[in-house]
């Protein structure tokens, strides 16, 4: 039982609401110059108008490119089975000597499961992490690079870079990843199409905790205790990032709340 649909519970707009405003407002332009053009509103009202609906326009196209949980552009897994007591816990940006192994043992003492999405460039400079990581844990594929590119390159050039990285993950773990997340999250259409060519499956969140670029273990902490049944929680690696340092107390707390921590798989039934 696996929601496709669900958006950020974080996120004020639905994907259904936001295709809503972008036709919506694409009709208002297209109505605004038919009526400058039959004369029923003057030039410059029917310009406001127009410049004004396409802005909207714009904006959606923004919003729905950088949050693929909104599936503007295609499908995305953003949460589990809700009547299970489960969550999954999804760290990008790996592997990194500064956090991997804190986080495997704090996973370990806890015994936890977990997803991580790894760089391949940083994979390859420390394959004994990938290793430790695949051992107990799922690997999923965050990119060659932690870069946007591929929600603007063709098709066909982004699926060969992402046919290219399972290979080269596939080297590190003897498995070839199923789940790719993108990079800051940034999506399109070209993106979802070479996605899908590449055999791979969209994953994004249902509880954002912006750990990335905000926060201490103890913010990061009160962030995920509000983790309930079904919910794929984002996570960074990485130095100077409070997933490590926090993450005893994260599972602590899940566990005193009757959660228990698996993989992206082990969530929607993968496994």
């Amino acid at each position: 039982m696996v929601d496709l649909g669900a958006p950020e519970s974080e996120d004020p707009l639905s994907s259904n609401r936001l295709v809503g405003i972008a036709v919506g407002s694409g009709l208002a332009a297209v109505g605004a110059a038919s009526a400058a053009v039959t004369g029923v509103v003057s030039v410059g009202a029917a310009a406001a108008v127009s410049w004004g609906a396409l802005a909207t326009v714009g904006s959606s196209v923004v919003l729905g490119s950088t949050q693929p949980g909104w599936q503007f552009f295609g499908p995305a897994v953003t949460r589990g089975d809700t009547q299970r007591p489960w969550v999954a816990l999804t760290f990008d940006d790996g592997p990194d000597p500064a956090s991997t192994p804190a986080l495997l043992e704090a996973l370990a003492q806890a015994g936890a499961r977990a997803t991580f999405f790894l760089l391949v460039d940083r994979a390859e400079r420390h394959p004994e992490l990938v290793r430790a990581i695949a051992a107990d844990h799922e690997v999923g594929l965050h990119g060659l690079g932690h870069h946007p590119w591929l929600s603007i390159w063709s098709p066909k050039r982004g699926a060969a870079e992402l046919l290219e990285a399972c290979d080269r993950l596939a080297a590190l773990t003897g498995a070839r990843p199923y789940w790719y997340r993108p990079p800051f999250g940034v999506t399109s259409p070209r993106l979802a199409r070479a996605v899908e060519s590449a055999g791979l499956r969209t994953a994004w969140c249902s509880l954002r905790t912006f750990d990335g670029v905000l926060g201490t273990p103890e913010s990061l902490r009160t962030k995920c205790m509000t983790a309930t049944p079904g919910d794929v929680v984002l996570l960074h690696e990485g130095p100077d990032r409070p997933a490590p340092d926090a993450m005893p107390r994260i599972l602590r707390d899940l566990r005193v709340r009757g959660l228990r921590a698996v993989t992206l798989s082990e969530l929607i039934d993968l496994d």
